[in-house]
């Protein structure tokens, strides 16, 4: 059970707004600590509407607002993602047995 789930549960009090969309956005595996920052930039139109859920206190702040968001696409399609991360790691196995060549090719 969440961390937010039982402290509502603990509570007398209706979940609010912020709880009950964080609630249908956030999994147990999101609620953890964001341990890296990325810089990013965005469009007004996105900054608005995040600005938005920060004005009506559904999200802290900014960072909050595009880390949760963009952790819920990634879970929503997480075995596509995943499969692309190991296409990745693969391609950088490959990148780094060509060079390995290239560097022996141009010793000889």
């Amino acid at each position: 059970m969440s961390p937010r789930k039982k402290e509502r549960e603990s509570s007398d009090k209706a979940p609010n707004l912020r709880e009950m969309i964080l609630d249908k956005i956030l999994t147990d595996e999101m609620a953890g600590k964001r341990e890296f920052s990325v810089m990013t930039r965005l469009n007004r139109q996105f900054i608005e509407i995040i600005d938005a859920l920060v004005k009506l206190k559904i999200f802290k702040s900014r960072s909050e607002a595009v880390s949760a968001l963009m952790m819920k696409t990634i879970l929503s399609e997480l075995e596509l993602f995943e499969e692309l991360k190991e296409q990745a790691e693969k391609l950088d196995a490959l990148q780094s047995t060509v060079e390995t060549l290239a560097l022996k090719a141009l010793r000889e």
